[in-house]
């Protein structure tokens, strides 16, 4: 059976982001959501686990399907590699989690902002639900490997590996990054992706950003920026969440268990800035 990775909230549906104050300062005052690029996250697996997973199920079925069917797939897998590059933006389904504070929000002295999901979801990004069961991630895959091949090799014989063949390892290849190490698996995290392409720039690359729907229109592609992460330029665009002002997907802030920030002064702050009618809490985490 195939299963999407797509995440679909449900209704008035919250997902929640932690961050140091700096970070929770940037997102209220300029009201954006950053993506960032994927393989800088803190797992230093992130690259990697992914592509084992389709290795491991591609090994399962290589007898199942006909000669040159995964070779195909993984010349895609790996040339989109070359051809985009994959920001993210991450989230949680849960408030308030311990290891959750100490790993994202400065030790504890952050702030966790949780966010309307149906309006965040009219970014231009595509929203996946992290899966960390190894077991279920190969055989997701396995269930998609077995899909695509089901329509190449028997139904669509006039235009066999054309584009809705690349289509469909095109999207696999992103979806693999919904998968990650089972260590993580208290992090419940939904992320959000967003692709920037490669195009040719005098002898080499460069990333440009092509945009995407955005709020049911469609949207030019933002500037794309870096951060230095020690000596390292890391790639990331900023996307504005509130329409031209017509929308607030933000609606509750809980303030780290270390975070000594009263409530009121935050709800000042925010309603100074534009962000308004959001309920502030302290975190029930006892961690000091």
């Amino acid at each position: 059976m195939l299963i999407s990775r797509e995440y679909k909230p449900k209704k008035n549906e919250l997902i929640y982001h932690y961050c140091t104050s700096d970070t929770f300062h940037s997102i209220c005052v300029n009201k954006t959501i950053r993506l960032s690029d994927l393989f800088s996250m803190n797992d230093f697996l992130e690259i990697h686990w992914g592509y084992s997973i389709w290795e491991k199920a591609a090994n399962q079925v290589v007898n199942q399907v006909e000669e040159g069917f995964l070779e195909r797939i993984d010349s895609i897998i790996k040339a989109s590699s070359l051809k985009t590059n994959i920001l993210a933006s991450c989230f949680s389904l849960k408030p308030d989690i311990l290891s959750q504070w100490r790993a994202y929000s400065n030790d504890g002295n952050g702030y966790c902002i949780g966010f309307k999901a149906s309006d965040v979801l009219r970014l231009p990004v595509r929203p996946l639900k992290v899966l960390y069961d190894e077991k279920k991630q190969i055989k997701e895959t396995i269930a998609m490997l077995k899909a695509i091949h089901e329509v190449e090799c028997f139904e669509n014989q006039n235009d066999k590996y054309g584009a809705d063949f690349f289509r469909a390892c095109a999207t696999l290849a992103v979806d693999l990054a919904a998968y990650k190490n089972p260590a993580f698996a208290e992090e419940l995290e939904i992320r959000l992706l967003h692709l920037l392409n490669f195009v040719p720039s005098n002898r080499f690359l460069k990333l440009v950003d092509n945009g995407g729907t955005y709020f049911g229109d469609e949207k030019t592609g933002e500037l794309v920026k870096f951060r230095m992460a020690q000596n390292l330029p890391i790639p990331y665009i900023d996307i504005n969440f509130t329409n031209g002002g017509e929308v607030n997907p933000i609606t509750k802030v809980y303030i780290g268990p270390k975070n000594d920030s009263r409530e009121t002064a935050i709800s000042v702050f925010l309603e100074t800035v534009g962000i308004g009618n959001v309920q502030v809490v302290k975190s029930k985490a006892s961690y000091r």
